[in-house]
């Protein structure tokens, strides 16, 4: 039951960041998030609040029960988790009533970097599920 939880996380996972990725894109180009693609931006965000928690405890379990020698997963994985925990947490932070507009700035900036960050990690992430596991 765990096994199929955490592959139902990890695949919503993956649409999620993929989802979060291509509608961040025009800001490569030094253009706003506006209209359908914020909002679009925003409901998957809000997925990923909730589902990417929920995948880091459930793989924690699973990591417990089952180690695995599979480097690639294991940097995929507590990659995902640390990038995505600093991408919420910089939006976090820029709701609550004391960053200045610059500080506010300086945040999205650093939200925009661990959000490419962890398109990027989740791409060794999802490699990391095709290589055979070393047995130790």
């Amino acid at each position: 039951m765990m096994l199929l939880l955490n592959r139902i996380l990890a695949l919503a996972l993956l649409v999620i960041v993929v989802v979060l990725t291509l509608t961040a894109l025009p800001s490569l180009g030094g253009h706003p998030l506006g209209a359908e693609v914020l909002l679009a931006h925003m409901a998957a965000s809000g997925a990923m609040v909730f589902v990417l928690p929920a995948y880091a405890v459930v793989g924690l379990i699973g990591m417990a029960q089952h180690p695995s020698s599979n480097r690639l997963r294991s940097f995929g994985f507590w990659g995902l988790v640390v990038t995505g925990l600093l991408t919420i947490a910089t939006v976090f932070v820029c709701m609550l009533p004391f960053p200045s507009t610059d500080q506010m700035h300086q945040l999205i900036f650093w939200h925009s970097l661990a959000g490419y960050s962890m398109a990027v990690v989740a791409v060794v992430w999802v490699t990391g599920w095709f290589t055979k596991t070393r047995t130790v």
